[in-house]
């Protein structure tokens, strides 16, 4: 059994352990999974599907004045990786300086937001009690829908791994509107230092959860293995435009590989059922017809 620790108690940033988690994804992904194997991308790599992935959500002195309280060997340490013209600049900056202070909490605040896009990886999860069909379209129009909760996820992983849980802030990058993030808000400043942990309202709708983990090197993802999939999935739900035979044979192949799971398909276009008896009704006609 591995580690999952929440990243806040705040009831904006805490993740129930019973809570329904989804993830939508293409049936590749859900082979790699049921062969015991996760990869988690970094912060950075999701940028390429999201170029606002990983931006501030506060400024850059809120930034820097909590690492400046929580983290000052953070500070030192990014302070001694910057490039020598950006070093010898802070240095020479004066601290009763008002624009010379602001310009260096701008340059230490944004090094550490790309240090944590290269070195953080983000397991993302969609928390609902039902699918969703904005989700499905969005991320996996023809794969499959894994259910599962943290408790699944932390008896399935490795006990050498270790994740850390939240729930995604979601307001306005711009300051100063109804719904901007408030630096002040505990379920806001809890998370300053973690720009990953925030998106823009229009995101909203994905309700996403993430599990979060230091990668093994810079820029690259983590990779997972010895995952127990059969403890982790609760259900596996094929693609509401998958057809009947194809789910069929596609349940004949899973379930041997994930024995105690329900292996069903999404009901927002077809009940199967309902198709079943329907394709019954029909050969019974045509076995009947004169």
């Amino acid at each position: 059994m591995g580690i999952i620790t929440q990243i806040s108690e705040h009831p904006k940033l805490h993740v129930d352990e019973s809570a329904s988690l989804w993830r939508y994804v293409k049936l590749s992904t859900l082979f790699l999974n049921l062969s015991g194997t996760v990869y988690v991308p970094t912060i950075g790599q999701l940028k390429k599907s999201d170029p606002k992935e990983g931006l501030a959500a506060v400024s850059a002195e809120w930034r820097f004045g909590y690492l400046l309280d929580h983290e000052p060997q953070t500070i030192k340490k990014l302070i001694e990786t910057l490039p020598s013209e950006k070093q010898k600049q802070i240095g020479a900056g004066d601290p009763s300086n008002c624009a010379d202070m602001m310009q260096n909490s701008q340059i230490i605040a944004d090094s550490f937001d790309e240090q944590q896009s290269e070195m953080k990886c983000a397991w993302c999860w969609h928390c609902s009690l039902h699918e969703s069909a904005a989700m499905w379209k969005l991320y996996a129009d023809s794969g499959v829908a894994v259910q599962t909760t943290l408790r699944r996820i932390a008896a399935a992983i490795p006990t050498d791994v270790c994740f850390e849980a939240a729930r995604i802030q979601y307001g306005d990058r711009e300051s100063g509107q109804i719904d901007s993030f408030n630096p002040e808000d505990p379920g806001v400043h809890d998370v300053l230092s973690r720009a990953y942990l925030f998106k823009n309202k229009d995101y909203e709708f994905e309700k996403e959860v993430r599990l979060v983990i230091d990668a093994e090197s810079p820029e690259c993802g983590r990779v997972i293995n010895n995952l127990d999939a059969n403890e982790m999935i609760q259900q596996i739900v094929l693609s509401p435009w998958t057809e009947l035979d194809e789910f069929d044979a596609m349940q004949k192949r899973l379930q041997p590989l994930c024995p105690d799971s329900i292996i069903t398909r999404s009901p927002l276009i077809k009940n199967l059922d309902d198709e079943r008896a329907a394709l019954a009704m029909g050969r019974l006609l045509s076995n009947t017809a004169p």
